[in-house]
C-alpha cells in the first residue's frame, strides 16, 4: 500500500474513521459486557434458587420418613447425628447455611447441633437467629424460595429456600437454606467478567488491527485525490487514482479519473484553440497591417490600393466571423442566449445562405445542386440561430470541396419533423474522427494539411444551437470521396 499523504485533511480524516471505529468497538464492548453480565445474574440467582429448592426439598422429606419410623417418640441420637451429617454436607457441597427451624421460626438444628423440635439449638452462630412469623407460618405451610433478608435477620441479602416437613401427623417445622446474595455472585460475576476481559482483549486486538487497515483502506482513495488535485492546479492531468474494488469509494474514484480524463481533453482542446486562435488572430492581422502600412508609405500603388481594401475588407469579415462565434459559444455555455422563435421556411433559410457562398462557389466552379428542388417548409425556431448552423455547415462544405467538385443540398419532411443534408464531395474525414468532429476546437488532420482556415468552434457551435432546438446533429463520411452532414429539427408548435 501507498503511504497516505501528510497532508492535514486526509490525516484527521484518517483520524476520524480510526477513532470512530475504535469508540464503536468500545461502547459495543462494554454493552455486551453489560447485558452479558445481566444475563449471568440472572442466570446464577434463578440457578441458586433452584438447587437450593431441590435440596430443601429432599431433606425435609428424608427428616419426615425418620419421624415415620418413630412415631410418637422423639428422635434418637443416630437420627439426630444422620440429620446433622446430611445439613452439614449440604452446607459445604452447596457454600450454603442449611438449618431447621420450629414453626415459630425458632432455629432446632444445624450442621453443628439438633435437638428436639421444641427446643432451640444452642450453636453459636444460630443462638439469636430467629426468622419472623410471618415467615414461619409461609414457610410451615407450603415453602418457597425468595431472595432478601426477612426483617434483617440475616444482616445481608440471602438467597432463601423453605420446605415444611411434618411429625407426628402434623405441621413440625421447616428446613431453611440462606446463601448470601454477595460472596456467590461476587464469585461468579468475577469469574465471568475475567473471561469476558481475556476474550475480549484477544477479539479487541484483531479489531484494532482490523480498523487500521480498513480506515486506512477508506481513506487511502481521499489521499491519492488530494495528491491528484494539487497535480491538476498545476495543469499536470497525467495522474490518476488506483482503483482496486467495486464499492462507493472505487466508483467515486472512477468518476474522478473520468473527470480527469475530461479535464486533460479539455486542456488539450484549450491549448489547440488557443494555438488554432492565435494562428488565426495573427494571420489576417498581418495581412491587414501590412496592406495598411503599404499604402500609408506609397509602397502600394494607388491605383491598386482600391484591390487590397478589399482583401483587408474580407479579413476584417474573418475576424468578425471568429470573434462572433467565440462569444456565441460563451453565451450559451454560460446560458445567456435565449432561443428567439418565429416562424421562417427552412428551404428559403438555405437558398439565401447558399447564395452569400456564391463567389467563393463560382471562382472554385463548384457546382451546387439541389436548391432548384427545395420546397416551402415552415419551421418555428430562431431563425439567426439556425442561419449560423447552416453558414457553418456550407462554410465547411465549401473549404473541403476541391475545384470543379459538387456540393448537394436538400431538405424533406419527415414524421418527426425535417431533415436537412449537405453533401460535399473530395476527400472526407476519418472514420476514427467522425465523433470527434463535433468537438469544441476539435480541428481534423485534413484541415491542417489543406491549411483550411478556421478554430474548430463551427461544428461545435452548430450542434449546440441544433441540440438547444431539440433535434440532432451527424456526419457521415467514407474517408475518401465525400462527407455529409445531418440535421434533424423537430416539429415545433408555436
Amino acid at each position: 500500500m501507498k503511504p497516505l499523504p501528510t497532508n492535514f485533511r486526509s490525516t484527521r480524516l484518517f483520524r476520524k474513521y480510526f477513532y470512530t471505529f475504535i469508540y464503536i468497538l468500545l461502547v459495543s464492548f462494554l454493552f455486551l459486557g453489560s447485558v452479558m453480565l445481566l444475563f449471568a445474574s440472572t442466570f446464577w440467582l434463578r440457578d441458586k434458587r433452584v438447587l437450593l429448592r431441590d435440596n430443601t426439598i429432599r431433606t425435609a422429606a428424608m427428616i419426615e420418613e425418620l419421624y415415620r419410623d418413630h412415631p410418637g417418640e422423639p428422635l434418637n441420637a443416630v437420627d439426630k447425628r444422620m440429620i446433622t451429617t446430611f445439613l452439614h454436607t449440604c452446607s459445604n457441597v452447596l457454600d450454603a447455611d442449611f438449618f431447621l427451624c420450629n414453626a415459630k421460626g425458632e432455629v432446632v438444628g444445624c450442621a453443628e447441633n439438633i435437638y428436639d423440635l421444641a427446643m432451640p439449638a444452642l450453636c453459636v452462630k444460630h443462638s439469636t437467629l430467629r426468622l419472623p412469623i410471618a415467615t414461619a407460618a409461609l414457610a410451615t405451610a407450603n415453602g418457597f424460595s425468595d431472595i432478601g433478608n426477612p426483617n434483617g435477620v440475616f444482616g445481608e441479602q440471602m438467597v432463601l429456600s423453605f420446605d415444611p416437613f411434618s411429625a407426628d401427623g402434623g405441621a413440625a417445622g421447616f428446613v431453611v437454606a440462606a446463601q448470601p446474595v454477595n460472596s456467590g455472585l461476587l464469585a461468579y460475576m468475577a469469574e465471568m467478567l475475567r473471561g469476558f476481559l481475556l476474550a475480549s482483549m484477544a477479539v479487541f486486538l484483531i479489531d484494532f488491527i482490523a480498523v487500521y487497515l480498513i480506515s486506512f483502506r477508506l481513506v487511502r482513495p481521499v489521499g491519492e485525490m488530494v495528491r491528484a488535485t494539487k497535480k491538476y492546479a498545476t495543469g499536470d492531468f497525467s495522474h490518476r487514482v488506483h482503483v482496486s474494488e467495486r464499492d462507493e469509494m472505487s466508483l467515486l474514484a472512477e468518476s474522478f479519473n473520468s473527470m480527469a480524463e475530461s479535464l486533460a481533453s479539455l486542456e488539450n482542446s484549450r491549448r489547440s484553440f488557443v494555438a488554432n486562435v492565435s494562428h488565426e488572430l495573427r494571420t489576417p492581422m498581418t495581412t491587414i497591417g501590412g496592406f495598411i502600412d503599404g499604402m500609408r508609405d506609397g509602397t502600394i500603388a494607388p491605383e491598386d490600393q482600391k484591390k487590397y481594401l478589399k482583401v483587408v475588407s474580407g479579413e476584417v469579415k474573418r475576424l468578425s466571423r471568429l470573434v462572433s462565434g467565440m462569444l456565441n459559444l460563451s453565451r450559451i455555455e454560460a446560458g445567456e442566449l435565449d432561443i428567439k422563435r418565429v416562424s421562417f421556411d427552412i428551404s428559403e433559410l438555405l437558398f439565401t445562405t447558399a447564395l452569400s457562398f456564391e463567389q467563393i462557389i463560382a471562382a472554385k466552379q463548384i457546382d451546387l445542386q439541389g436548391l432548384d428542388a427545395l420546397k416551402p417548409m415552415p419551421f418555428f425556431g430562431d431563425k439567426d440561430l439556425l442561419t449560423q448552423v447552416f453558414y457553418n455547415l456550407l462554410d465547411n462544405a465549401v473549404k473541403f470541396t476541391p475545384a470543379h467538385e459538387s456540393i448537394h443540398i436538400s431538405a424533406d419532411l419527415q414524421k418527426d419533423g425535417i431533415r436537412v443534408m449537405i453533401r460535399n464531395s473530395g476527400v472526407g474525414i476519418a472514420q476514427e474522427e467522425i465523433e470527434s468532429v463535433f468537438e469544441r476546437f476539435y480541428k481534423t488532420d485534413q484541415s491542417r494539411s489543406h491549411d483550411v482556415k478556421g478554430a474548430g468552434l463551427g461544428l461545435h457551435l452548430a450542434k449546440t444551437i441544433v441540440k438547444m432546438h431539440g433535434g440532432k446533429i451527424s456526419a457521415q463520411s467514407d474517408g475518401e470521396s465525400y462527407t455529409r452532414m445531418i440535421v434533424r429539427l423537430p416539429r415545433q408548435e408555436k
